[in-house]
């Protein structure tokens, strides 16, 4: 018996979950790109 699949949002997910999810990911990449760069520079001035 296959089991009858709905749109996602009728499932209770909206737009608005997706769209936060994005910020968060977004939020995420942007951290770790400052991390990155702080690391870099401690390491730099660490040399000289």
């Amino acid at each position: 018996m296959k089991k009858d699949v709905l749109p996602i949002d009728k499932n209770g997910f909206s737009n608005k979950f997706f769209e936060e999810l994005e910020k968060e990911h977004d939020k995420i990449s942007e951290f770790a790109d400052r991390q990155k760069k702080l690391k870099q520079k401690h390491t730099q001035s660490g040399l000289k």
